[in-house]
């Protein structure tokens, strides 16, 4: 076999494996699985339930608590030598009346840390995604790289055996048949190194999606994008989880300096407690009834409260600072990775041309190798430029390929339901409805409470 049709044989497998019907992983089974099974997102989740407690917590100061005491006490008379003992029990309800509103801006401020935890997870699910996809492409890039190397070997392998024969009927000197054999051993040390670079991206693809890559099929088309950077910035500062998780917790400062304000203010409680005693001694039983209103208003507190409001006004400045940062950062990564992938789209355009000159070279300088006018270091070089060149078109596909989905990403948009991967999600409502929901009765008193607001124009 001579060496031109060992490349076309060996890179025709190539094509074949590549192509072949039989690959059973799809990218969507990729992006589903790691979406299953990421314990990143498992995280997430658990955090935001364990957020979804802070509104229950917040509304439970507004409802009323109830309370049950019972003591008893024996008493020895020692002049007497004569025992007593008596006993009490009482049960006693509080209802916070007022309490400067801050118990009402403790709701809304707990729902706003749930937005922004919801908003968090977001981009929890956005990175995981986008590492799935990464992940897929890596492996699928360097499955091929690994077929180029080892095509190169045993084309290289054919051009040793034909340097020695040609070498022992004195077609070409012993320097020819070296030079053969030193890029045989270079071949030899790229396919491991090619090899390890495998290994690499597999094990990324198991850390992300959960189990090792199996017959990875070609992905579908790049998902389709915006025609300017411009117009993918719009729909990021709109949608990206980093900017409205921010929004959200600007939302939640502003009510913890509302809070800082309340405290200063009066609280209003209201009592009714049920009191019965018995005495033994007097073999009586007394049972009482108190109904109690009691106003509360700090006067001096060594400056805690006017600390506290600074405090709560400093954490909204910064709040606000993190916000304005969050929408440069997401800019910049939506111009930056908008550029990006349009510079990959015209890698590949010259990779193909590339990869098509290099062929056309390599063809020309074999059949001229055989005729004497070309040295076999020509060949050589010129079957190096040719892996090089398919090689480097095989990570710009890659590259394309991940830059479209990281555009997605910065936009907000690289999510489960927007690419319609069809599987039933996490749904944040079903716990926060669960836990925070209020009852009958708060729901009421939440509903007054929202009618003073509006009248003190809160």
């Amino acid at each position: 076999m001579t060496f031109l049709k060992a490349l076309k044989v060996t890179t025709a497998s190539i094509a074949l494996c590549v192509g072949a019907p039989s690959f059973a992983t799809t990218l969507t089974d990729a992006l589903i699985q790691a979406y299953q099974t990421n314990p990143s997102l498992r995280i997430g989740q658990n955090s935001l339930r364990a957020t979804d407690e802070g509104v229950a917590q917040a509304r439970g100061a507004l409802r009323p608590t109830i309370s049950a005491t019972a003591s008893t006490n024996r008493t020895l008379n020692e002049t007497t030598d004569r025992a007593s003992s008596s006993d009490t029990a009482a049960l006693t309800t509080s209802v916070p009346i007022y309490a400067g509103l801050t118990g009402l801006n403790g709701v809304d401020q707990a729902k706003f840390n749930v937005q922004a935890s919801r908003q968090a997870l977001v981009d929890t699910e956005q990175t995981v995604l986008l590492n799935a996809v990464t992940a897929y492409m890596d492996v699928r890039r360097d499955q091929r790289n690994v077929e180029l190397a080892r095509n190169s070997v045993k084309v290289l392998s054919e051009e040793v055996r034909a340097a020695r024969e040609r070498f022992e009927v004195g077609e070409v000197t012993r320097t020819d048949v070296s030079q053969a054999e030193s890029r045989f051993a270079a071949s030899q040390s790229s396919l491991e190194t090619s090899r390890a670079a495998l290994k690499r991206s597999i094990d990324f693809y198991i850390a992300t999606i959960g189990s090792a890559p199996k017959n990875l099929r070609t992905p579908p088309p790049a998902p389709k994008l915006p025609k300017s950077a411009n117009d993918a910035e719009n729909i990021a500062i709109a949608r990206n989880p980093q900017i409205l998780q921010q929004q959200f917790l600007v939302k939640a400062a502003e009510k913890s300096v509302d809070i800082a304000r309340g405290n200063k203010r009066p609280t209003i409680t209201g009592s009714i407690s049920a009191q019965q005693s018995n005495a033994d001694l007097t073999d009586t039983s007394d049972t009482s009834a108190i109904l109690g209103l009691s106003v509360s208003q700090p006067i001096f507190q060594g400056g805690r409260l006017n600390s506290a409001e600074r405090q709560a006004l400093a954490q909204l400045d910064q709040e606000k600072s993190e916000l304005q940062l969050a929408g440069v950062q997401v800019r910049q990564e939506v111009q930056s990775a908008y550029a990006t992938w349009e510079a990959s789209k015209a890698s590949i355009r010259a990779r193909r041309e590339q990869v098509r000159a290099a062929k056309i070279a390599f063809e020309g300088t074999s059949e001229e190798a055989k005729l004497g006018a070309r040295t076999t270091l020509d060949a050589l070089n010129a079957e190096q430029e040719l892996l090089e060149a398919r090689s480097d078109l095989v990570s710009a596909i890659r590259d394309e390929y991940v830059n479209a989905y990281t555009v997605l990403s910065a936009m907000g948009l690289l999510t489960v339901d927007h690419l319609q991967l069809g599987i039933e999600t996490y749904n944040p409502d079903t716990n926060y409805s669960a836990v925070a929901k209020p009852s009958p009765l708060g729901k009421k008193r939440l509903d007054t409470l929202d009618k003073i607001l509006k009248r003190n124009g809160k």
